[in-house]
């Protein structure tokens, strides 16, 4: 098992952390312009987009799907035209307790404050990527209900406002977008707030994406919703443990399957998804009829279970063990771990193929791409093969060792050009052995070799304290590199040469730091010409049009 396949991806570096929130509080006078809000109910409306309205040019043949970013706070992707559906569970506070000490909140079951007791008030933030990297220029509060509510931190100032209505003049900061609640109507509380981005009021309810976000996605044939989703580490189960598209935000549960399906039906692309670890049958059933009813015809919903199963930093690699040891599936927890990982995921399969019929599916297995005897175990284990249609890896490329701890001071003594020419020779030559080793395997079972994730696989996280931010900075510098471009592309051309099908980058948009550079674009707004392993992944698509993922 390689280190370089251990990481937690999408975990984000902690821009924002209690002491600092503490400071701020010291030393940083609040924006005290208070809003009383006064609202009628309004109805939510969560507008459908049908099939066929998207104005994108779309690549439908495209060899690469992406994976897109989780939905957090302090995420650089501006998915939604409501930048609230990105803000933070509410922070508890009191005044007379430390930062996030406020005690337990009472909360609707859409995640809305119902009431607070005495002294206490409820904090969110958007936006606070540590950068500023959000738009400037008018932004309008609607919200429904009653209650006062003020911006912290000057991170918003009240231009105008009306029952239910408030525009808002926002400047960026590193802090991002600060609410905070100070009191709620508990006969009629404040809910649906939502903070449209400059331009898109009269526009939301029927494109709630935003544009640029559309745009960067337009040529990808799949969207993997991993961590839109929230898969690692899940606790849903229940089809009532999910989150709807009424939910306050989705950096807590992860993004409704309805908004899911719109996403996927406005590009136009196949929408990968993963069904938590724990999920059960009901909810399986559930979540397939759904995707049947709403999604596209013409696209094919790719099923997952869960994410590295294998990947023993996630729960649901343990969870998978000790199901496997209970049913006897193996005397070594870890072979019982793919055992049941594979029996569940057929299960699933089943179920949802009741639902869809097996044609419209595709089925996927995945293990991990350096060591193949787990994907043998997946793959056989009571002929599960039979019941899928891709067996999926994540071959990331790091140069072999460069992640390696042990290895820091010879990492420090090369240059950019020096690290991009090992990297290149380990695509060409390592790389290129286990990914044949994969589609050997794969194709001996007469499934096709997908790539759950792949992609520029550096991270400087696990290097000694003292040599980590020159490690993060020389490879935060490698990934910025132009000949990144080229890199991509030979990459890329390297999986498909040695048969690999349909290829996930991940991810969409993310700030580099020392927990990896895996964004195609560090910002939503970054210039293309500035993001070459993003044109490396436009050239590959623009040369190879017309290859059929879908075919052995």
């Amino acid at each position: 098992m390689s280190n370089k396949n251990q990481r937690i991806k999408g975990k984000k570096a902690p821009f924002l952390v209690i002491n600092f929130f503490n400071l701020i509080l010291i030393f940083t006078v609040c924006l005290v312009v208070t809003i009383t809000i006064n609202a009628l109910t309004t109805a939510c409306t969560n507008a459908f987009i049908r099939p066929g309205n998207s104005p994108l040019k779309i690549s439908s043949n495209s060899p690469i799907g992406i994976n897109l970013n989780g939905i957090d706070d302090w995420t650089t992707q501006w998915p939604f035209v409501d930048a609230f559906k990105i803000s933070r569970p509410w922070i508890s506070q009191h005044k007379d307790s430390a930062w996030g000490q406020g005690g337990p909140l009472h909360l609707t079951p859409d995640g809305w404050i119902a009431s607070l007791a005495q002294d206490q008030y409820a904090d969110t933030v958007m936006f606070d990527d540590g950068v500023g990297h959000y738009p400037s220029g008018k932004y309008v509060l609607l919200y429904d209900g009653q209650g006062t509510i003020n911006f912290l931190f000057g991170s918003a100032s009240v231009v105008s406002q009306t029952p239910g209505r408030t525009v808002l003049n926002v400047v960026p900061k590193p802090t991002g977008i600060f609410i905070r609640i100070l009191a709620t109507e508990p006969k009629n509380p404040m809910h649906n707030i939502r903070l449209i981005m400059p331009g898109f009021e009269n526009t939301y309810k029927t494109q709630p994406f935003h544009p640029s976000f559309l745009q960067r996605l337009a040529k990808f044939k799949t969207i993997r919703f991993m961590d839109w989703m929230k898969t690692n580490n899940s606790n849903i189960s229940n089809w009532s443990d999910r989150p709807t598209p009424k939910s306050a935000t989705f950096a807590d549960k992860g993004v409704a399957l309805e908004t899911m399906i719109n996403l996927a039906n406005t590009l136009h692309a196949n929408p990968w998804f993963n069904i938590p670890h724990l999920a059960t049958d009901d909810y399986v059933r559930r979540f397939a009829i759904n995707v049947r009813d709403r999604l596209d015809p013409s696209l094919k919903p790719h099923i997952e279970y869960s994410n590295e199963v294998w990947n023993t930093v996630f729960s649901q690699t343990k969870y998978a063990q000790q199901q496997g040891l209970a049913l006897g599936l193996d005397q070594n927890s870890y072979t019982a771990g793919l055992h049941y990982y594979s029996q569940r995921a057929v299960e699933i399969f089943k179920l949802c193929s009741q639902v869809f019929g097996e044609k419209r599916l595709v089925r996927i297995l995945a293990s991990q791409a350096v060591n193949p005897w787990t994907g043998g175990q997946v793959m056989t284990w009571k002929s599960a093969y039979k019941y899928a249609d891709a067996y999926a890896i994540a071959p990331y490329f790091d140069g072999g060792n460069l992640n390696d701890p042990a290895q820091v001071d010879t990492t420090l003594q090369m240059n950019e050009n020096q690290i991009i020419d090992k990297i290149s020779n380990h695509i060409n030559n390592g790389m290129k052995q286990y990914v044949t080793d994969n589609y050997n395997q794969a194709n001996q079972h007469g499934l096709r070799l997908f790539a759950y994730e792949g992609g520029a696989g550096l991270e400087s996280s696990s290097m000694p304290a003292d040599k980590e931010p020159q490690v993060t900075a020389l490879f935060e510098a490698v990934n910025r590199n132009p000949r990144m471009r080229d890199v991509y592309v030979n990459y890329l051309n390297m999986w498909q040469a040695n048969g690999g099908k349909l290829l996930n980058q991940f991810v969409d948009v993310s700030r580099s730091s020392k927990y990896g550079s895996w964004g195609a674009l560090e910002y939503q707004d970054q210039d293309p010409n500035t993001a070459p392993k993003y044109l490396g992944l436009m050239d590959f698509i623009t040369q190879k049009p017309a290859i059929s993922v879908n075919s052995p």
